[in-house]
């Protein structure tokens, strides 16, 4: 092994060891972590060997910097999220948490604009310069921000008299359209795993470096022409993604 992939082979683990203290309650969730100079002192290490450890911590979860007092332990939620290929589903909204307990979000933020929407959804959308009406919300639990939702709807496919337009109430998917009046037929759900943007990263709160998971529905009417993009997305640390198989038909 050379000098260098031993090297960080030593913050990995030293990692590995905190997430172990952490699970096993000898830094309890909310309690703060040793300095980076104490820890440095434990391990036996450089202080930036420390530094790049509770990076991966704060990325998966399992820590949460607090400027100006410090580092602090944090056991990272388990909510289950089941992908749902039918748009007309509740596409993973209620939360379960990984014992089975069925928990609602709360929904701490919501609104309705018209803007440009980002490049690879205004393609998705045939809008060129053209804007969509966006309808944002943000699902929390415990107080802690876990999963957004920006709608994505052509602003010239919505009557201009159209009231619900302005109404920032988040609703499934296919009743937002039906209060627009469109009438979706053929719809697709893709899901993928990214670096987050600014605005993930504000919004959730989380740090630059977590990823998030992508998943996004585009519904077509019957003339295939796109009447929506609905953008979720998850923070990985809060967020299981469970599949269901059917043993009986594996032959």
């Amino acid at each position: 092994m050379t000098d260098a992939s031993s090297a960080q082979r030593m913050f990995v683990d030293i990692a590995d060891q905190l997430r172990s203290d952490i699970a096993q309650g000898v830094y309890p969730d909310g309690e703060r972590l040793p300095s980076e100079d104490e820890l440095a002192a434990n391990f036996g290490v450089a202080s930036r060997t420390i530094n790049r450890a509770v990076d991966l911590l704060k990325n998966d979860g399992h820590a949460i910097g607090r400027r100006g007092s410090g580092v602090y332990a944090q056991t990272p939620l388990a909510i289950r999220y089941t992908p749902c290929p039918d748009p007309a589903g509740p596409q993973g909204w209620p939360g379960t948490w990984s014992t089975g307990e069925p928990r609602a979000f709360d929904i701490d933020l919501t609104s309705v604009a018209s803007e440009q929407p980002p490049a690879g959804i205004a393609s998705v959308l045939g809008l060129g310069t053209k804007q969509a009406l966006t309808w944002t919300a943000r699902f929390s639990v415990q107080g802690r921000p876990v999963m957004l939702t920006r709608t994505f709807v052509p602003a010239d496919l919505v009557p201009p008299t159209c009231a619900a337009k302005d109404d920032a109430s988040p609703r499934r998917l296919t009743a937002l359209l039906s209060d627009l009046g469109l009438s979706p037929v053929e719809g697709v759900v893709e899901t993928r795993g990214r670096a987050p943007s600014g605005e993930d990263c504000d919004l959730l709160e989380i740090p630059v470096g977590r990823f998030v998971l992508d998943s996004r529905v585009t519904l077509w009417d019957a003339q295939m022409r796109p009447l929506a993009v609905e953008q979720t997305v998850m923070d990985t640390a809060a967020f299981v993604v469970t599949h269901s198989i059917n043993l009986g038909e594996v032959r």
